[in-house]
Parts: C-alpha cells; structure tokens; sequence
C-alpha cells in the first residue's frame, strides 16, 4: 500500500471529530475535505484487516472489541463492503484451480454474471480460498451523505499539513474511534472523480435536503422546456420562489444540471 496520508485523531467532543491529515506523497494533494473522505477515517479505525496504526492509545485487543462489539456493526460492515469491494469466499479447489489463467478468467466472468460486479482480486486469509469483487465509490459517496452531516472544514496548518473538522449523525458512529490514534492511509478524496449520475427529465422536480447543527433546508427545481422553477429555504416551510427564463431547452437543461451538481458538492442529498 503507498501511504498517502498520516491521520492522527485529535479530538472527539459528542458528535464532532477533528483530525489532523498530513500529506506524505506529492501526488497526493490536499483536496480532503469531502465527506466520503471523512468517512473513510471512520471506516479505516474501525476495520479489524486495517489500519496500520502507528499509534493506538489503548491496547489492540480492547479496540478489536470495540470494533465486533459495535453498535453499528452492521452498518459498518455494509459500509466496508462499498469502500473494499465485496468478499466472497471460495472452496480450496477452486482457489486452486484459480492459478490456472485461463479458469481465473473464466471463473472471473461466471462470478461477474452472476453478482452484477468485476473481480479484482483473489488470494487466501486465514487458511481461507477468497475472491474480491470492485468497490463501489458511488454508493460510498451516497452513504457518505448520510453519516457525515455536513461539508467537512479543512484548515491549513502549515505545509502538507492540514486539520479538518467533521461532524456524524449519531455518535455510535464514533464508538470505535479514540482520540490519538495514528495510522497511515491510501485513502482518498472520491467525490472528486466520481460523479453521483442524477437523471432528470424534464417537468420533474428534483429535491434536495441539506442538514447540520446551524440550519436545515431544502432546495427543488423543475426544468420546463427552456425555464428553470426553482424554489428554496427552511424545511418545513414553503420556501422563496426564483424562476429562470434561458435561451433554449438544451441551456436550460445543462443549467439545471449544473446547479445540482453545485448542490450535491456542497453536501446537499437528494430526497425524492
């Protein structure tokens, strides 16, 4: 695994988590501040094949039970199923059979037909024959938007050096989590190259609902023909109105999707 970052958790207050990201290769970057990339510092601490800590404040064996014990453990397990690609377990003959090339890519695409998703790896734990299917950044970036309340603030300490501040929806997210915890990370920004497809046709209203501990509101639009209906404010509330008259249906239609786009960055979700 090429490290990326070293994350060091510094704080943890109810629901709120501030971490300290460091940038440990030049390609790396500094574009963190994405929800799913705070989920991902959820997912990797509370991941009994991860992380490579290099610095756990409490013995290894009292966080391995705090990771089976989870009060989300479900959730979580789900979650690690997106982010590392689903495992499945093989029998010992077909694992062996496997070394042949030409079974692996026959049994790789049997196995694509009949799960719906790629194989990308294979190998043995424990004793145990396993084949790995793709992740699924899309559906990490969904859930991302449902743990993670809001846009994560990114703070720049010094060169390659950075905090960022995230608050969770619940605080069992954070069970496993203890502040001084130190590991290493391949992890990166994925809503940065993957885009959530919203397909919209025209007249259809498209909802989006963004929530933190400051506010709560709602954004809608509706494209109709070459004008934009769009309306907005306090959930629970009918809202302000703003109507958008373009040159034509096609402007129209790139307009509307720019603006959920622009939306859904910001950490809006869509509700219908």
């Amino acid at each position: 695994m090429a490290t990326l970052y070293t994350i060091t958790v510094k704080n943890i207050e109810a629901t709120k988590v501030t971490a300290e990201v460091r940038v440990d290769h030049p390609d790396a970057g500094s574009d963190i501040g994405s929800k799913d990339f705070a989920l991902q510092i959820l997912l990797e601490t509370g991941h009994i094949e991860r992380p490579y800590f290099n610095k756990l404040p409490i013995p290894m064996e009292e966080w391995k039970k705090l990771v089976t014990e989870h009060p989300r453990k479900d959730e979580y397990d789900v979650m690690h199923q997106y982010n590392d690609g689903m495992k499945l377990d093989i029998t010992p003959e077909e694992g062996q059979k496997r070394n042949d090339r030409e079974y692996s890519q026959k049994h790789n695409e049997e196995l694509a037909l009949q799960y719906g998703r790629k194989v990308s790896a294979s190998g043995m734990s424990n004793g145990q024959y396993y084949v790995q299917f793709d992740s699924e950044p899309l559906k990490v970036i969904d859930v991302a938007n449902k743990v993670i309340l809001s846009k994560p603030v990114k703070r720049k300490l010094e060169k390659d050096l950075y905090t960022l501040e995230f608050e969770v929806a619940d605080a069992e997210y954070l069970y496993h989590l203890r502040e001084k915890m130190r590991y290493e990370t391949a992890a990166w920004n994925l809503s940065s190259y993957y885009k959530s497809e919203i397909k919209v046709a025209e007249g259809e209203a498209v909802l989006l609902h963004y929530k933190d501990a400051k506010s709560d509101k709602f954004w809608q639009i509706i494209q109709n023909g070459a004008t934009l209906n769009i309306t907005y404010g306090k959930t629970g509330t009918a809202g302000q109105k703003n109507v958008k008259e373009l040159d034509s249906v096609q402007k129209a239609e790139k307009d509307r999707d720019k603006l959920i786009n622009e939306k859904l960055g910001k950490g809006y979700t869509r509700t219908n």
